[in-house]
């Protein structure tokens, strides 16, 4: 296996709090955090990284969770579901309209100013993912293009 970037425990920590700040959880506190190029976080156990360490040919390890931005932190959808239960701040809840609209990739435009830089979405409980607020008020979903529904 490659070398892999393990998060030293004060990176991890300062993302730890950086979760914490933005969305009101640090639940990959009990997970082993990889670095990967400058700002993509994956998330692993430790039995795994053990694991992957004496095999051949592996060429990447955990589910990626986040994107680090300066002092943001942008959720993977996988990492949004991962703390939806726990996600206190900067999430929206969105009407059925909505949701149509998030998972075909187009921005969300809401009356009420939303504060945040990034929030994560939701729709009667189900977790959507992370987007981008513009300054004009708009919700941008970060949902890749090969995952986006296809519009008619």
């Amino acid at each position: 296996m490659k070398r892999t970037i393990l998060l030293s425990s004060s990176k991890s920590s300062a993302f730890q709090t950086m979760l914490e700040r933005q969305y009101g959880t640090k639940d990959f506190s009990d997970k082993i955090l990889i670095q990967v190029g400058e700002d993509k976080i994956r998330l692993t156990t430790n039995d795994t990284v053990k694991v992957a360490e004496k095999m051949r040919g592996v060429q990447s390890l955990g589910l990626y969770v986040a994107k680090v931005k300066g002092q943001d932190v942008v959720l993977s959808i996988e990492g949004s579901q991962l703390l939806c239960n726990n996600i206190k701040k900067n999430r929206i809840e969105l009407t059925e309209e909505q949701a149509r609209l998030w998972m075909v990739g187009a921005p969300i435009q809401f009356e009420r100013l939303i504060a945040a830089k990034y929030v994560v979405a939701f729709y009667k409980n189900i977790c959507l993912g992370c987007g981008r607020v513009s300054a004009d008020g708009k919700v941008y979903p970060q949902v890749p293009k090969w995952r986006r529904i296809q519009q008619e």
